[in-house]
């Protein structure tokens, strides 16, 4: 069975046992994760852990996880440079995925390795097959790229139909203007969000995700999107329409939002530029970001 989620840079898929996972944030930060592990009949997952970092949990065909590690992205002081770090899924895994494994300890890698330094457009690969024990090898890519303009490229097929767009964005709250410092460039994909700094992180949906407490608030004409949250009116302003796709007629249609005021961005990957104190600077900073999934930032 082949499905295809629709995303800003790459897309989702499980087909042929591979699946991939993208996210891009208006700082011009494009990062995708993708597995290999051919006819194995794996499944994988991605959910967020702490600010800079995200479990890779594989699954069988019952849906249990077979493996699981912890992955955190760092930027360097260089900026064009990402540390990625490999970690065991412990306790904080377990405590998140209770029964994730049918009530065994889910098998992890056995200690915390960094792997070489990649600049961006360049990629490192994690061969997982001794863990995994499988008959197919079994390979996680990661791939950083940061645009040098500071802004997320967003041209072509990165526009997927269906998609949400924010480019430039500009936020007012009962009219008036949030004076947030923080990149605006374009991010694209099936589901965007924006963080703005003493309010947590905003999320958006066209459709209403399962599981999560999103409601129908919002409205969008072309480049403006309007929504009313706790009594407080959100017009927002992008450079360019945000709704994407020929399916999308006039450029207008509902939202989908979610409020999450406990959200904090804690990765420096987040941040428009890195120096010190990075993990206090990132939440004074605003940013937009898409992905294929709302599992990047949600629990």
């Amino acid at each position: 069975m082949k499905k295809l989620a629709a995303l800003l840079l790459l897309n989702a898929w499980v087909c042929c046992g591979q699946t991939s996972s993208s996210i891009t944030l208006s700082n011009g930060v494009h990062l995708r994760i993708s597995a290999s592990f051919g006819a194995a009949g794996l499944t994988t997952d991605m959910a967020a852990a702490s600010g800079n970092s995200f479990y890779r949990i594989f699954r069988d065909r019952n849906g249990l996880a077979v493996f699981a590690y912890e992955l955190a992205i760092e930027r360097t002081s260089d900026e064009d440079l990402f540390q990625i770090t490999v970690k065991p899924a412990g306790t904080e895994f377990a405590q998140q995925f209770p029964g994730a494994d049918g009530g065994k300890p889910t098998p992890t890698i056995p200690e915390t390795r960094q792997l070489p330094l990649l600049r961006s457009g360049e990629r490192t690969s994690i061969n997982l097959y001794q863990y995994l024990r499988t008959q197919d090898p079994v390979i996680d890519t990661i791939e950083v790229r940061l645009n040098e303009s500071g802004g997320s490229v967003v041209t072509g097929a990165a526009r997927p139909d269906g998609a949400i767009e924010f480019s430039g964005l500009q936020v007012s709250i009962n009219r008036q203007p949030v004076t947030a410092p923080g990149p605006r460039g374009a991010v694209a994909g099936r589901y965007a969000m924006f963080y703005l700094p003493g309010r947590g992180g905003y999320f958006f949906s066209t459709d209403a995700p399962a599981g999560r407490a999103f409601s129908k608030v919002g409205t969008v004409d072309g480049n403006r999107l309007r929504f009313t949250l706790d009594n407080e009116n959100f017009d927002c302003v992008a450079d360019a329409p945000i709704l994407v796709g020929s399916s999308r007629g006039s450029g207008s249609g509902e939202m989908w939002v979610y409020h999450d005021a406990a959200y904090r961005p804690r990765g420096n990957w987040t941040v428009g530029t890195v120096g010190a104190d990075d993990a206090a600077r990132a939440q004074k900073e605003f940013f937009a970001a898409a992905s294929d999934s709302l599992r990047w930032w949600l629990p």
